[in-house]
């Protein structure tokens, strides 16, 4: 389905971008202008990229990478998310248990944050987000709990513990800052989506384990658009699913590459193993799905969410339409 139109929304798929340079890719954080800053990690890969994706297909181009900008500062670390503010470009890292500052040409500001469980300590921060205020939001995952820092990384106060309650969080992974400054957090094994107010108050809970239609099953991030409607990366169901402010269901989309992207095609035309091998397969169908998605990200600015589809190495993008009519038929 290239075009999901349901409740009012549809969200029309667009094209790919992704490739082997995108090996590990688990995040993407958007930038000014066209800029998506990219954030891989695996044995070979770990680090960030820093591309363009303008308007029209095919028109993604490869700017800069922070390891040959800041040499070393990537070697044994494991990025995770990212979040772009005033200029900079805020990355937690799970095996150095800190958030590292970039400007956005990859050169490294400063950091925070330790390994351990008190105030300002980390044990595998993931999720990151910044409000209007600067203030920053880190999901500190083992610790089951959200931490708040000031613009300079000094600690303001934490929320949340270990359990299934709610606003109780198990492993909490993917943050947004919804349009009332409320922050949204994915609870990943605790298979739902918290909202909470800025300081930490519960709001609502929303989602639950399982697979079917309206169920979440360890999501990993969530983001949110300018009418209200919350995405969330339902991890392990390989989908993304769509609730309204209220936290009700709309839909689920489940990918829709029907074609490579185009640092896909160039990498197989240079490779005629890699051509044949395509050739040989009965069908060429499951590319088209989400394989563990585990970021979403809508770009206000352009009306589109950029969904990471991590086992494919590549990010899908749907555009929101506007003003968008079903087709009518007359038999």
């Amino acid at each position: 389905m290239l075009t999901t139109s349901v409740k009012g929304r549809a969200l029309d798929y667009s094209r790919v971008v992704g490739g082997r340079a995108f090996r590990g890719i688990v995040y993407v954080a958007l930038g000014d202008g066209d800029d998506v800053y990219v954030v891989t990690r695996d044995t070979y890969a770990s680090g960030i990229a820093k591309i363009t994706i303008g308007s029209e297909l095919d028109d993604e181009e490869e700017v800069i990478t922070f390891g040959n900008i800041s040499e070393g500062v990537f070697e044994n670390s494991w990025p995770t998310c990212a979040a772009f503010h005033g200029g900079k470009l805020y990355v937690t890292d799970e095996l150095k248990d800190c958030v590292r500052i970039f400007d956005s040409e990859g050169h490294l500001l400063t950091e925070f944050g330790k390994s351990g469980k008190k105030h300002g300590e980390f044990d595998r921060p993931s999720g990151i987000a910044i409000d209007a205020d600067n203030n920053i939001f880190v999901s500190d995952t083992l610790n089951h709990r959200i931490q708040k820092f000031s613009s300079d990384g000094i600690f303001m106060n934490s929320f949340g513990s270990y359990g299934t309650d709610q606003s109780k969080l198990n492993s909490p992974w993917g943050l947004a800052i919804d349009n009332e400054e409320n922050l949204l957090v994915a609870d990943h094994l605790n298979d739902r989506i918290q909202q909470f107010s800025p300081d930490g108050t519960h709001i609502k809970t929303f989602g639950n384990s399982g697979s079917n239609a309206e169920i979440l099953d360890h999501p990993s991030d969530v983001s949110t658009d300018p009418e209200g409607d919350i995405y969330v990366s339902d991890w392990a169901n390989n989908r993304v699913q769509i609730f309204d402010g209220y936290g009700a269901h709309i839909t689920a989309v489940h990918g829709a590459a029907f074609e490579l992207s185009k640092w896909q095609q160039q990498y197989v035309r240079g490779n005629p193993d890699v051509h044949k091998a395509r050739r040989r397969v009965a069908t060429l169908e499951p590319e088209k799905w989400f394989a563990l998605p585990t970021g979403v990200s809508y770009d206000t600015n352009k009306s589109r969410l950029l969904v990471v589809d991590s086992q494919r190495w590549r990010i899908q993008i749907f555009d929101k339409l506007a003003n968008y009519s079903d087709p009518q038929f007359n038999i």
